[in-house]
């Protein structure tokens, strides 16, 4: 059966409510879509209201949004799941990362919904295929769709397909979100923990080696990756990094000169286990970090300096790359 048109998608559907449903809300109706959203969870419409409001005013600052305040009106909640899907045009869901809870929600999804409209999952852990194991009537139409916290100011989504995807589906879903403003990568095949995770916890995983060892504090591990490497990677990214390291030869180079320095640090990665002393080692770095400051004034902080360094991103566009987030200089869809 063919797929509802991208022209067509009106009305989006959000299976659940919270931080990650409330980005998705914002971003939704500043792109000018209709949003029917459901939670289980007492007073999760108010607070979704709340939510949008408070973000709206990012939204307008990335030029995501025109409306001076977000179209409430547009804005619907149903305690009725089977409800949500046969009055959506598409189904974001977005449940707690719990494969038991998943398979309730996306089963009655599939049940509901029109067999010819997409079901993407924000899940971050679960493979696509288990989730489109709990589809009785169309699994090649569920896909992930796995957003990055703030969801409605990171442009990033992974966009990745199971053993029964339909490649129109993916095709769709990554034209969904590049209208949305959003830069969807697509991933290849499906691998645990998609690709973003796998390598911002790789990069965990040496930090707490690190930290517990005591080769370093938690300050001068952050202040790593804050002076050091992380503007570099943000700019262009670690392969292009390691590329201009390795001069006019670019990583051919690079890796010429210095593929066994590479291998032999490779080998003295340490597999770092988990334990309960390098968990206490973490979470004490955490807290010495905040420096007795709330989560929340950190938060606040950090969606005011992203907003700032994704205008720039837009004003200096990649050189190479045409298919930076266009959400910036579109209009949002009428």
């Amino acid at each position: 059966m063919p797929l509802l048109p991208l022209e067509r998608i009106r009305t989006v559907g959000l299976a659940g409510a919270g931080a990650v449903g409330h980005g998705w809300a914002a971003l939704l109706l500043a792109r000018g879509y209709d949003v029917l959203a459901s939670d289980p969870a007492e007073g999760a419409a108010q607070r979704l209201t709340e939510a949008v409001r408070e973000r709206w005013p990012a939204l307008r600052q990335l030029g995501l949004a025109t409306d001076a305040a977000p179209p409430l009106q547009r804005l619907r909640f149903t305690e009725s799941l089977s409800a949500l899907a046969q009055a959506s045009d598409l189904v974001q869901e977005n449940a707690p990362e719990n494969p038991e809870i998943k398979r309730e929600v996306i089963a009655e999804i599939d049940a509901n919904l029109p067999a010819d409209r997409l079901i993407l999952s924000s899940s971050g852990g679960v493979p696509p295929s288990q989730l489109q194991g709990f589809c009785r009537r169309a699994p090649q139409r569920l896909l992930l769709g796995h957003p990055f916290h703030p969801a409605h100011i990171v442009p990033l989504v992974e966009v990745v397909g199971g053993e029964h995807s339909d490649p129109d589906a993916i095709e769709l879903a990554m034209q969904f979100y590049d209208r949305l403003g959003k830069r969807p990568i697509r991933l290849r095949r499906e691998l645990v923990g998609h690709l973003s995770n796998r390598l911002q916890f790789a990069l965990l995983r040496e930090a707490a080696h690190c930290l517990s060892s005591g080769v370093a504090s938690a300050s001068d591990i952050d202040a790593a990756l804050r002076w050091g490497l992380g503007p570099r990677w943000a700019l262009m990214g670690g392969l292009m990094t390691f590329n201009l390291a390795g001069g006019p030869g670019g990583l051919s180079s690079l890796l010429e000169r210095f593929g066994d320095d590479v291998q032999r640090w490779w080998d003295a990665l340490e597999p770092t286990r988990l334990t309960p002393e390098v968990r206490q080692a973490l979470v004490a770095g955490a807290d010495e970090l905040t420096a007795g400051r709330s989560n929340e004034d950190w938060a606040q902080w950090r969606d005011e300096v992203l907003i700032d360094y994704f205008r720039f991103a837009a004003e200096h566009p990649y050189p190479s790359d045409k298919n930076e987030p266009q959400g910036f200089a579109q209009s949002p869809q009428t």
